[in-house]
């Protein structure tokens, strides 16, 4: 069976995952596209409901799961894309309860830009910075944010609320153009990088925790640079620090 109308009670729940508050209430986000849905499903991420399109071709890929068929008006409807593949995934927001972290970590104050907020999260992936707390932040499963973390966002640990607590006993390193040249910085052996909003920086809250402030040296030229960009070269340039010492 194929949905072919767009007051279809399923279909009206899709869209409404595109909103903070559809999410919310039922616990859901998109994810969209072959490659993140592959990736999300190798992840072991929990799958609620497939939804292809009726002219998606590699639906026996997914085997497994429940899938729904809709009419390719449909699909237009319900996708983000430009240009739709004709398949998305329905999957459960993870417990984001904040905990101490495992290892590498970043404290996003007040990140409000989805878009960086995504790019910053496929960063932390690639970098191996395993847990991501959030403070006033921008919505990670929003439709913007899961696009931009390309798939980061199944791989690393996203905390929310109160996560200060969690973070008791660990330097953190605040990230403002008042600080230490990062490239001369020598890092504690556990740390948190923190990074603040972008046009304010970094909450005065948060700032009195931080036991060192880096900064990226730049030309006079230049105010600031993109918090996303901020936020991976102080990763891996801190990373490289350890690995080198």
């Amino acid at each position: 069976m194929v949905i072919t109308s767009r007051q279809n009670p399923l279909v009206k729940e899709i869209i409404s995952l595109k909103e903070k508050k559809g999410r919310r209430e039922r616990g859901l986000y998109i994810v969209e596209g072959i490659k993140q849905v592959r990736e999300a499903l190798a992840a072991g991420a929990a799958v609620d409901k497939l939804i292809v399109s009726e002219n998606f071709s590699g639906a026996e890929e997914f085997s497994g799961v429940e899938t729904v068929g809709v009419s390719s008006g449909v699909f237009e409807k319900l996708s983000e894309e430009v240009t739709p593949q004709g398949v998305l995934a329905l999957l459960r927001i993870p417990d984001c309860e904040p905990s101490p972290p495992q290892g590498n970590c970043l404290l996003l104050d007040g990140v409000s830009d989805p878009g960086n907020l995504g790019a910053i999260i496929r960063t932390a992936n690639a970098a191996g910075y395993g847990d991501i707390y959030l403070r006033n932040c921008a919505d990670p499963f929003s439709p913007k944010s899961v696009r931009a973390a390309m798939s980061g966002i199944f791989f690393v640990r996203l905390h929310c609320g109160d996560v200060l607590p969690a973070l008791g006993g660990i330097p953190l390193i605040c990230a403002d153009m008042g600080g230490e040249n990062v490239f001369e910085f020598r890092p504690p052996e556990k740390f948190c990088l923190v990074i603040g909003n972008e046009a304010n920086g970094v909450s005065g809250e948060v700032r009195a925790l931080c036991e060192y402030t880096v900064k990226i040296p730049m030309r006079p030229t230049c105010e600031s640079l993109n918090a996303g960009v901020s936020a991976g070269i102080l990763m891996y340039e801190l990373l490289a620090k350890k690995i080198i010492e």
